[in-house]
């Protein structure tokens, strides 16, 4: 795909000048300091478990608690651990269950941590492009939820105790293919097979979690709120480099795409089906459309600064 083809040019580009640097300077040259802009200030990450205490009358009035939230400002994960106020079973359920469920939120939220300065730094963007960010944004962190979940499938031998059904879904789906394929655990989340059920199961969720009215305030943030940048603030687990190579608006998502799984390096965008990725485009663009409403095509092709 020429996309494909124009991503490892970039990359190979970037490589050969961070390696050759400016070789033809003489060596006076050399030693005069090169104006590289605003340096970066990088902060380390930090992460907490907050003790949240839950009762049947807070459940009943709350549509959505989080479970675990990452601040940008703050460089800061905060994940939540339930403690039961009652003995309503619901209340029990709801506790035990989030409970066992914080491998998984830790991931979804150091994944959004990690792809900061993609997606927090996009004043360069048109605002559809942003929603459009925002929206993969969301993908991509249950997408990663699903390779720790096989992480820990090939660690125990056993699925990840979860009532999430795409989940579940994914597991067992992507269990099927490696039987099938014969493949060696841990997996190779780089197989295309697998890529697209990923893929295919982030999206279904997210847009579950759109029906229910959840991440809309998110994307119609981006597409008329003043937001915020982190162009020179990123936190230690970005990857520096990687905005340089993300390049949304004609089709460079690669960089949001990176993972780490106990095979070694996952990129999703590069190993998953041209199919497969038109219709997460589709389903994101869908969502941005229609939030945005009538003036979709204006934000689509005016930028903002």
């Amino acid at each position: 795909m020429k996309i494909s083809y124009f991503y490892s040019f970039v990359l190979a580009s970037a490589a050969v000048l961070g390696m050759s640097g400016c070789g033809s300077m003489s060596k006076n040259n050399e030693k005069q300091p090169v104006n590289t802009g605003t340096k970066t200030e990088v902060k380390e990450l930090l992460t907490e478990t907050d003790t949240f205490y839950i009762t049947k009358e807070l459940l009943d009035s709350k549509k959505v608690i989080s479970a675990g939230v990452f601040t940008p400002y703050r460089k800061k994960i905060t994940v939540r651990y339930f403690i039961p106020m009652d003995n309503d079973a619901k209340t029990i359920y709801f506790c035990n269950n989030n409970n066992n469920q914080i491998r998984l939120i830790l991931r979804h939220e150091k994944e959004h941590a990690r792809k900061e300065n993609l997606t927090k730094n996009t004043n360069r963007f048109s605002p559809f492009v942003r929603g459009a960010v925002a929206a993969q944004n969301e993908i991509m962190a249950p997408a990663a939820e699903i390779i720790e979940a096989l992480d820990y499938h090939y660690e125990t031998g056993h699925p990840y105790p979860s009532p999430k059904k795409f989940i579940i879904q994914a597991d067992k789906k992507i269990t099927a293919v490696a039987n099938k394929q014969h493949l060696e655990w841990p997996l190779d989340f780089n197989n295309t097979q697998i890529a697209d059920i990923i893929l295919q199961c982030a999206t279904e969720q997210y847009l579950g979690e759109v029906s229910r009215g959840i991440y809309k305030k998110v994307i119609r943030d981006e597409l008329d709120k003043e937001f915020y940048v982190t162009s020179h603030n990123s936190n230690n687990l970005c990857v520096p480099n990687a905005p340089v190579l993300f390049q949304p608006e004609i089709g460079l998502w690669q960089p949001l795409w990176d993972f780490q799984s106990k095979r070694g390096p996952v990129n999703l965008w590069n190993a998953a089906s041209t199919q497969q990725k038109k219709r997460l485009i589709h389903a994101t663009d869908s969502i941005v459309k229609e939030i945005a409403g009538k003036h979709w095509y204006n934000i689509k092709n005016n930028k903002t600064h």
